[in-house]
């Protein structure tokens, strides 16, 4: 049975099973300490954290380390971490460190209740603004192209009478991919996915029902991307933004006027 840190430390995703895991609380056990550390200290340490290995599983991860050359057996002293093992240590902690910031963040930006999409999408208008500058200067012709995919699959919808808001959320996707900006494109990724979170529960939704006008908006910031205009793309996606802003607000006024 796994322990709570240990089950902490497994929803990260950095470790592929728990036998990853154990090695890295082992070599952080051993890079605490300014001198060699035997396996039946390492066990006490375990012992003490709540972890359960027996001293033959800790044995075996020890020399699992040793053959990595992560570790250096020091004769009958026990084992200190070799420079590669204190590399790798300090690079698993670093994106330990990201993982704990990710999650942290994506708790912050869950959206409870449909009102709070008044500030998501004043927080999209902030990144898709420039998102859609950036993209106006670095998409390639290949990125436009799929661009343009994703405005003819939304064409298709609203013809079909479909909901629109995927290939809507798709194009907005596809376009803070093509700015190359890695953080625009993982700040919007979380803020859509917590979007479609909450308004895959509604049946009524304002911004589905003007998918025809959100795809024409749609094309002439593809357009202004193509013609490599990055002040007129970021013009066009403002206003965008802004409209569907004011539908979010004008449907959160129509819910509190109902109650």
């Amino acid at each position: 049975m796994l322990h709570e840190t240990e089950k902490k430390l497994m929803r990260t995703g950095i470790f592929k099973n728990r036998v990853d895991m154990a090695l890295f609380l082992l070599a952080k056990n051993i890079g605490k300490q300014n001198e060699p550390v035997g396996s039946w200290a390492l066990k006490a340490d375990f012992d003490n954290q709540g972890f359960i290995y027996s001293t033959a599983t800790i044995g075996r991860y020890l020399k699992m380390l040793d053959s990595k050359e992560y570790t250096r057996l020091c004769g009958n002293q026990g084992r200190v971490l070799t420079p590669g093992g204190m590399v790798w240590l300090n690079s698993m902690e670093e994106r330990l460190a990201r993982a704990r910031m990710r999650d942290e963040a994506s708790q912050e930006i869950q959206v409870n209740e449909y009102a709070e999409l008044i500030d998501l999408f004043q927080a999209r208008k902030t990144i898709e603004i420039e998102a859609a500058r950036l993209a106006a200067i670095n998409a390639s012709a290949e990125e436009i192209s799929h661009l343009k995919g994703s405005i003819a699959m939304h064409y298709q919808y609203v013809a079909e009478n479909r909901d629109p808001i995927d290939p809507a959320l798709d194009f907005h996707a596809i376009v803070s991919e093509i700015s190359h900006n890695k953080f625009i494109k993982a700040m919007l990724s979380m803020l859509i996915f917590e979007e479609k979170q909450i308004e895959s529960s509604m049946e009524i939704l304002v911004t589905r029902e003007r998918g025809s006008l959100y795809v024409v908006e749609h094309d002439k910031i593809m357009q202004a991307i193509e013609k490599r205009d990055g002040k007129l793309a970021a013009e066009l996606m403002d206003a965008h933004l802004d409209a569907i802003r004011s539908a979010v607000i004008e449907q959160v006024q129509e819910f509190k006027d109902a109650k």
